[in-house]
């Protein structure tokens, strides 16, 4: 008898083991992983958010993110899995992205109070067919200096197809 397993690629089953409350156990230990290179510590604990970003005019695009969480240190963090290539991940990525982080401000607040902001992206395509690495970390740098100029943006894209094929020749 062959078991079947739930694909996690769907976004339900995604949110459903990820997203859920009594689960950030699961959801700390994926980010551990997913985060590892990233992360001065792991993460001990997080909050599962509403995903839901709120327009500021009637006729901004409303945006719904697949998973929201905020850190123990108060980093956001925003899970996307995109199961097709409409080949405009880059920029929807940093549309999320910049929703996200010009959500923190209010009124009167001063910018250096902005947190951190992570979006994690993973996807069922192979976006960057150039590099053969599975995880590809963006980061706002200068590009003559080669140093970070803020680390309050981050944006990984996980290529699924790359991973698996590491996996299965023991790569990873």
């Amino acid at each position: 008898m062959s078991t079947k397993l739930v694909n996690l690629r769907i976004d339900f089953a995604f949110k459903q083991l990820f997203g859920t409350k009594g689960n950030e156990e699961i959801l700390t230990g994926f980010l551990n992983a997913v985060l590892e290179e990233s992360l001065d510590a792991p993460i001990t604990s997080l909050q599962l958010e509403d995903p839901h970003l709120h327009k500021s005019y009637e006729d901004d695009k409303l945006s719904i993110l697949d998973l929201l969480a905020t850190l123990d240190n108060g980093t956001q963090v925003n899970i996307e899995i995109q199961l097709r290539n409409t080949h405009d991940m880059v920029k929807r990525s940093l549309y999320y992205w910049s929703k996200l982080y010009t959500s923190q401000m209010q009124e009167g607040m001063p910018y250096r109070s902005l947190r951190k902001t992570i979006t994690i992206n993973l996807l069922d395509f192979i976006l960057f067919s150039y590099d053969d690495s599975f995880h590809t970390i963006g980061q706002l740098w200068n590009a003559k200096t080669q140093q970070i100029l803020s680390n309050d943006i981050e944006i990984h894209f996980v290529e699924i197809p790359k991973l698996v094929k590491q996996w299965r020749e023991e790569k990873v």
